[in-house]
């Protein structure tokens, strides 16, 4: 096995190479002084070990593992620290080990052991991936899509099948930081604005803390289920690509870019309504959320309510008021509701249907918000009961 060290202090990078050389079982091949020279090399050769010093100047070592950990290939990370308190990170962070200055002999001989069993655990687990036939692989290529439910509340699945596995969060902060960089999906978002937005409340030193612990639980996700996507990090930001992760929210919002609802879509508008379980986030009352949130309702309103229309104007006025009954629950003061409600009640002629509607309708919106209807709302009813 090969290794590389980071690490400024040459002394700790000559100690720490007799060592590797004395112990025989994995080869230093180079030493570093800054990370981004490690890194750099990293990008050119393959080794299967990183000695990483926590405590460097302009890059650290945590920051540095957020490059080494996005590579192609996998790689180990050890930390390297002189201070006790930063053996907590490391193990949130997962790298394989940490180990304390100065260093020991005989602790160096434990951390070897510790890499030597995993590259050997992890070589069963590629010969084990190599047995699946290929007809195998092809057949859950299509069956083992991940997928992504952010309506109401926030879900991954192993698959679309309807008995697949659920991710369970570490924490709710690698969530939230997930369900933030997927609501920025494809875009670069600085380490500040995450901070600002989810770790405002504790110290900045304590925010970069759970925000590594974070990343790398996300990535773990990634790499565990085979997804396509990727956490980019570069110049102090984060960036998650999708990949082949399905969400309801990007099929909801394909399918309310129609221009109208026809018969050869109609059935499939109703399956892309069926797709709003709740607000978008709705559980999770994220503030960041908000907006979006509030723009997607109005998608959905409209794209039920213009589904109504359709029924009512083909004849089916009982199924369009069972869908607009519905969509009241959700917003009782939406007057457009109302109308269009009283709209179908009159293509049905049933005028005792408009008057319970409008008298109900009025007196919500009084005891409520101490508000009358809206004119245009008044004018309608006078209009369809003046028949």
């Amino acid at each position: 096995m090969r290794a590389i060290v980071i690490d400024d202090e040459k002394p700790a990078q000559l100690h720490l190479e007799r060592l590797l050389l004395s112990d025989g079982r994995i080869t230093p091949v180079q030493c570093f002084s800054t990370a981004r020279e490690g890194i750099d090399f990293l990008a050119k050769n393959r080794v299967d070990v990183v000695f990483l010093d926590i405590g460097m100047p302009e890059m650290n070592g945590l920051e540095a593992a957020e490059y080494i950990q996005q590579l192609e290939y996998q790689v180990q990370i050890i930390f390297v620290t002189a201070y006790s308190d930063h053996a907590v990170e490391a193990f949130e962070l997962h790298a394989l080990d940490y180990v304390l200055k100065p260093l020991s002999s005989a602790r160096l001989a434990k951390t070897v052991d510790r890499i030597m069993n995993f590259g050997a655990a992890h070589s069963q687990i590629a010969v084990a991936a190599e047995i699946v036939e290929p007809d195998a692989k092809d057949t859950q290529a299509h069956t083992d899509v991940p997928g992504l439910l952010t309506f109401k509340h926030l879900d991954i699945y192993r698959s679309l099948a309807p008995e697949a596995k659920k991710h369970k969060w570490r924490t709710t902060k690698s969530q939230e930081l997930f369900a933030f960089l997927f609501h920025h999906r494809g875009e670069w978002v600085s380490k500040e604005v995450i901070l600002d937005k989810l770790w405002a409340d504790v110290s900045q030193e304590k925010g970069l803390t759970h925000l590594h612990t974070s990343v790398y639980q996300i990535r773990k996700l990634l790499k565990e289920w085979h997804m396509t996507g990727k956490l980019e990090y570069n110049m102090n930001r984060y960036r998650l690509l999708a990949g082949n992760l399905v969400s309801d929210i990007e099929q909801f919002e394909q399918g309310t870019s129609y221009s109208e609802v026809t018969e050869e879509n109609v059935e499939q508008l109703r399956e892309f309504a069926a797709l709003y379980r709740g607000d978008y986030l709705e559980e999770h009352d994220y503030q960041w959320s908000q907006a979006k949130a509030r723009e997607l309702k109005r998608k959905y309103m409209q794209l039920v309510m213009d589904i109504a229309k359709w029924n009512m104007h083909h004849g089916r006025g009982k199924e369009a008021i069972e869908q607009l009954i519905q969509l009241q629950e959700h917003e009782p003061y939406a007057e457009e509701i109302c109308r269009l409600m009283m709209e179908v009640y009159a293509s049905m002629d049933d005028q005792q249907a408009i008057l319970k509607l409008y008298t109900s309708f009025t007196l919500t919106i009084y005891e409520d918000l101490g508000h009358q209807p809206e004119l245009e709302t008044s004018q309608l009813y006078h209009k369809l009961t003046a028949k």
